[in-house]
């Protein structure tokens, strides 16, 4: 149990420290706690307006006195570090048109009115969580926050393949881009580590269903290295024998790409 829980730890420890070995190379210039709301520019930004971070929480700013990480005060528009990879990124707000006589300094009292609802273009950004932690890395994009609204994504670039990640969950990204991190929002067919050695002539091509509603950890190259699978599935074990997991099994792959069944669902970010 000892050494299960330590794998735990490290395996959190890794992608935690894989997020922020992006944002900070080097160690941050001053922490302080905000007395009020307050406007604040992020690290790596060359134009644009101060974006609000929320009274009484800590903010971590560079020496530029620019923010590397803080919490929202509310939900925002940012870029996320693979922002070329987002897609189908609108976001839908409901607009009010009243109409009706001016009265002055009581202002417009409408006799009727009407609500409509409005596309608004994200231009690759995505919707960030107000009250949430977002970290900014060097070139001034999010690499890692908690997205208020569903996001797709290419999964590898210049490649076909999307997946989409669920609102209100964590979504991170390696410096190059791809997902480092991401709760799927929906049943979806990934490759994992190792996926070649699964060529058995079943016809799957290497992929196997992953359920939504969990944690899935990639590597750069768009390859799963740990998720909950769907399904019941026959893989390569540890002692490179073929041994059959049950579906909702929580999986990681080695570099060898053998699956190890390890319940640290707790320490998967």
């Amino acid at each position: 149990m000892t050494v299960r829980f330590i794998v735990r730890i490290l395996v959190g420890i890794i992608v935690w420290g894989s997020t922020f070995a992006v944002a900070m190379p080097d160690a941050w210039a001053t922490t302080r706690v905000l007395p009020k709301d307050t406007k604040l520019h992020p690290q790596g930004w060359a134009a644009g307006d101060p974006v609000q971070f929320r009274k009484n929480t800590v903010v971590n700013c560079n020496d530029q006195e620019e923010v590397v990480t803080g919490t929202l005060d509310k939900d925002t528009l940012l870029a996320p570090r693979g922002w070329s990879r987002v897609i189908d990124d609108y976001y839908f707000a409901t607009v009010y048109d009243g109409t009706g006589p001016y009265f002055g300094r009581f202002g417009t009292r409408p006799f009727f009115g009407r609500n409509y609802p409005v596309a608004i273009p994200g231009y690759g950004h995505l919707l960030y969580k107000g009250g949430t932690v977002v970290t900014f890395s060097e070139q001034g994009e999010v690499v890692s926050g908690t997205i208020a609204h569903k996001a797709t994504l290419r999964l590898i670039e210049g490649k076909y393949g999307y997946v989409t990640f669920k609102e209100d969950t964590v979504l991170r990204f390696y410096n190059s881009g791809a997902v480092l991190t991401g709760t799927l929002d929906e049943d979806t067919y990934l490759r994992p580590v190792g996926w070649q050695k699964l060529l058995t002539g079943n016809d799957a091509a290497g992929y196997i269903k992953f359920s939504k509603g969990k944690n899935a950890i990639f590597n750069e190259t768009g390859e799963l290295t740990a998720g909950t699978v769907k399904d019941a599935v026959t893989l390569l074990a540890e002692d490179g024998t073929h041994k059959e997991f049950p579906a909702g099994s929580t999986l990681q792959w080695n570099e060898n790409g053998a699956a190890i069944k390890e319940k640290f669902a707790q320490s998967m970010p």
